[in-house]
């Protein structure tokens, strides 16, 4: 009653302030009550198309429950999650955004030609291998377009099959990666080579396939072959000085270049008869030889007789061929050859059991240095003429933090983890309310205080004295000032006895 009493007698400003003050801490303490209370939210699903989110909200819709849309994200009550996606599920969300071999079922042979056919068969074939893709870890989108060429009835041989594959994936592809999205496809469709599957990446282009630069996948391949014989290293290592004892650092020069060179050689030692021809050639000729006289020109003279002469010539000849071995040598030099490699070696030193005080340290640590480098440079056959470089050295490892297994947290574990926040935004709360309790609604509910003269500023007997609260101030000025009080009291029997007196 008291405190509807000292409601009423306030003035109305402070009756309006005093509503407005309850007002704003009812509403502080219903939003913070509400954060305290509020359950946290986990992801349900992300990175899915507009369409499919849309019948994901509306299925949330009609299930009440309650989700937040951040970005492309659905984000749904942590405890809830796992029920709805089961529930989601059931009924088939979410549902592919890509389509495969179920395209097939929606034709109707009666009413398709067979180009249609081909098309949706070849769009399904696209569907079902852009599923695998998606399916890596760490490929984003992709999309898969097959060049199928329609063999006519008068061709003699099978058109060229194509295909690419274009991705964007949240970190970079290895070389091997690309190459099994190649024989992905390759396989899938009859015909088709992996060396004419393009796999491009929008970041970063073509990644494998025609077009691909072969400074690239040399740089790939030596990035490979480091890895290989780092690890290869390092596990013979750690063989004799324990796991963690060892690091292994490979780098490899590969030579970007391509080269083809040929030559010919002849031995001229190996001289063999080839063929052999021989000819020989004989003439003979003759006649009669005489006197010349003046007689021998007389139409009737007479000639003198002569004598009677023969000839004969021969000729030989011999024509021989031989034949000479020739050797043609044809080089062909491709990218990514080694041309140096570069071994550190790097041992923890505290293992090997190595005294530095002993007399003979420092003939036991070369030792111990050559065993490793004949060690590594046989693991990995490593050529000086080459210019390759190896370096092993002994250094102490710094201690690092023993790695215990993990146990499962405790009930007292999982309450502060679950309530922890919960249990401060409360505590804040408290004291929220509190500091305005007591800070702004008790000094409006106070009654205001009258600026009164006291009994020793006013005259006795005065109105004003008394007018705060007549019985408590009479009490207490009787009690503390006897005499007074007896003064006044008699002097007001004097005034009263002259009244009746005059009277």
């Amino acid at each position: 009653m008291n405190f509807i009493a000292n409601l009423r007698a306030l003035p109305v400003s402070r009756q309006i302030m005093l509503a407005v003050a309850v007002l704003g801490v009812v509403g502080i303490m219903s939003v913070m009550v509400q954060g305290a209370m509020k359950q946290p939210m986990g992801l349900l699903y992300s990175g899915l198309d507009a369409s499919v989110t849309g019948e994901i909200i509306d299925e949330l819709d009609k299930r009440g429950t309650r989700y937040e849309i951040k970005g492309d994200a659905i984000l749904v009550p942590q405890k809830d999650r796992d029920s709805v996606r089961f529930a989601l599920a059931r009924d088939g969300l979410p549902k592919q955004s890509v389509q495969g071999y179920e395209l097939l079922d929606n034709v109707n042979g009666f009413s398709v030609t067979s180009e249609m056919y081909n098309a949706a068969y070849w769009r399904a074939k696209e569907g079902e291998l852009t599923r695998t893709i998606l399916a890596v870890p760490g490929i984003k989108s992709a999309r898969v377009h097959i060049g199928a060429s329609l063999r006519s009835g008068f061709a003699r041989s099978d058109p060229a099959q194509t295909a690419s594959v274009t991705l964007s994936s949240a970190h970079d592809l290895t070389n091997s990666q690309a190459q099994g999205i190649q024989y992905l496809v390759a396989l899938a469709v009859s015909g088709l080579s992996p060396d004419e599957v393009a796999v491009i990446d929008l970041n970063k282009g073509i990644l494998a396939g025609p077009g691909a630069a072969s400074t690239e996948q040399s740089g790939v391949a030596a990035e490979t072959q480091e890895s290989q014989l780092e690890q290869k290293v390092l596990r013979l290592l750690e063989a004799r000085v324990g796991p963690g004892n060892a690091r292994v650092s490979v780098s490899v020069d590969v030579s970007h270049e391509r080269q083809r060179t040929s030559a010919v050689t002849y031995d001229p030692d190996s001289r063999v008869v080839r063929s052999r021809t021989t000819g020989d050639v004989a003439e003979t000729s003759g006649g009669t030889s005489g006197a010349l006289t003046v007689s021998s020109n007389l139409p009737q003279g007479s000639a003198p007789a002569g004598s009677q002469s023969n000839s004969t010539v021969k000729n030989s000849s011999e024509s021989v061929s031989y034949e000479i071995n020739e050797t043609r040598t044809e080089t062909e030099r491709l990218p990514g050859q080694v041309e140096r490699m570069s071994v550190a070696v790097l041992v923890n030193e505290q293992v090997l059991g190595l005294d530095p005080a002993a007399p003979d340290a420092a003939t036991i640590n070369d030792e111990m240095v050559a065993d490793f480098r004949q060690l590594v440079t046989s693991a990995i056959g490593l050529e000086p003429g080459r210019g390759d470089n190896l370096t092993v050295e002994f250094m102490p490892f710094q201690a690092a933090p023993v790695e215990e297994l993990a146990t499962a947290p405790g009930m007292m574990e999982q309450l502060m983890e679950r309530y922890f926040w919960s249990g401060i935004q409360i505590l804040v709360l408290g004291l929220v309310v509190i500091v305005l309790a007591l800070g702004v609604i008790r000094p409006m509910l106070k009654q205001p205080k009258t600026n009164a003269l006291s009994l020793d500023d006013q005259e006795p007997g005065s109105l004003d004295a008394i007018a705060a609260d007549p019985f408590a101030s009479l009490k207490d000025y009787a009690s503390e000032r006897q005499d007074d009080a007896a003064a006044i009291l008699q002097e007001w029997l004097d005034e009263d006895r002259k009244v009746a007196v005059n009277e």
